[in-house]
């Protein structure tokens, strides 16, 4: 096992390095700007490629190249420390990818290909994203923050997902992934999106000021804790499948509603839900079986709580004018 210096000499500086590694290597990349996209396949497990300085080694895709870094079939690499910057496609991309760690990064203006994202995640198991920062992705329509697809065991946490044309955080199909620490603000669409996905965690998230939706859970057995959802332009928190959970949340001042269930068999606890505009919890018809127990509600408009459904329990709630 080696320590690798590189430096931004030629124009596949920390593409040359990969192709040298060995597994348990570390390249340690000074400072500076590279213009390169940097490849890294299955043959290079466990290396490790650092900024020495964080942030201050650049990757710079001048607005032509596809992406900073491509993880494919990989597992144990890690991705700490670098600035990423005008790249068309993705800052960083994992494909087929396991057990690998994208740390303390900074990645912005990722646009000019098809569907930019920040970070993307794609048919993968049990990958770290921590403590990244992630803005203006994309110009327009489409652009999320970190976009999981396909995926199972993914931890995201503590990342700033901010700016971004789509959503900040996107899960779509997978299972057993957690959300947890971010802070997620000014995104044009949903602050964070799961669809198609089960028995996912969703807890202890600032979401605040995005275009749609805090939360939009089109999905199964999401679990939403601990969260302050703040000023979004649609609801707090959106329900759309059966048997989720929505627990200890500070839900105030969304245009639309506090939470907005269009589901069966989903528990409602103990959460502060303050000044919405379009109801403090809205149930629609013919939905059923939802329990509402021991929120703490006040001055939602025009009501704290409007049951449209059926057979719905709403017990020991407290209304505060």
């Amino acid at each position: 096992m080696a320590i690798i210096e590189v430096f931004p000499n030629s124009q596949t500086a920390i593409q040359d390095a990969v192709t040298m590694a060995n597994e348990g290597d570390v390249l340690l990349v000074h400072r500076g700007v590279y213009h390169e996209s940097v490849q890294v396949s299955s043959v290079k497990n466990n290396i490790r490629i650092i900024s020495k300085h964080k942030h201050a080694a650049i990757l710079d895709g001048r607005c032509m190249l596809l992406e900073a870094f491509e993880l494919n079939g990989v597992a144990g690499v890690e991705i700490y420390g670098f600035k990423m910057i005008n790249y068309l496609y993705r800052g960083i991309q994992l494909l087929n990818a396991k057990s690998n760690h994208i740390l303390s990064n900074k990645i912005s203006d990722i646009d000019g290909g098809v569907n930019p994202v920040g970070i993307f995640i794609n048919n993968s198991i049990g990958n770290l994203v921590m403590k990244n920062v992630v803005e203006r992705i994309a110009s327009a329509g489409s652009g999320s923050g970190i976009y999981l697809q396909s995926v199972t065991g993914n931890w995201v946490i503590k990342n700033k997902l901010k700016h971004n044309s789509a959503q900040g955080i996107e899960v779509i199909d997978g299972s057993h992934n957690a959300i947890v620490g971010n802070q997620i603000s000014h995104n044009k669409g949903d602050g964070i999106l799961v669809s198609r996905v089960d028995n996912n965690l969703i807890f202890d998230n600032e979401i605040t000021n995005n275009g749609n939706n805090g939360v939009n859970a089109q999905s199964t057995n999401t679990i939403v804790l601990d969260s302050k959802i703040k000023g979004n332009r649609e609801n707090g928190l959106f329900i759309g499948f059966n048997y989720n959970f929505a627990g200890f949340n500070e839900i105030k001042e969304n245009k639309q509603s506090g939470i907005q269930v269009f589901s069966d068999f989903n528990d409602i606890q103990n959460n502060k839900i303050e000044k919405n505009e379009d109801n403090g919890v809205l149930i629609h018809q013919p939905h059923t079986a939802n329990l509402v127990f021991e929120n703490q509600f006040k001055r939602n408009s025009p009501n704290n709580i409007k049951d449209e459904g059926e057979n719905n329990h709403i017990i020991q709630n407290t209304i505060k004018e």
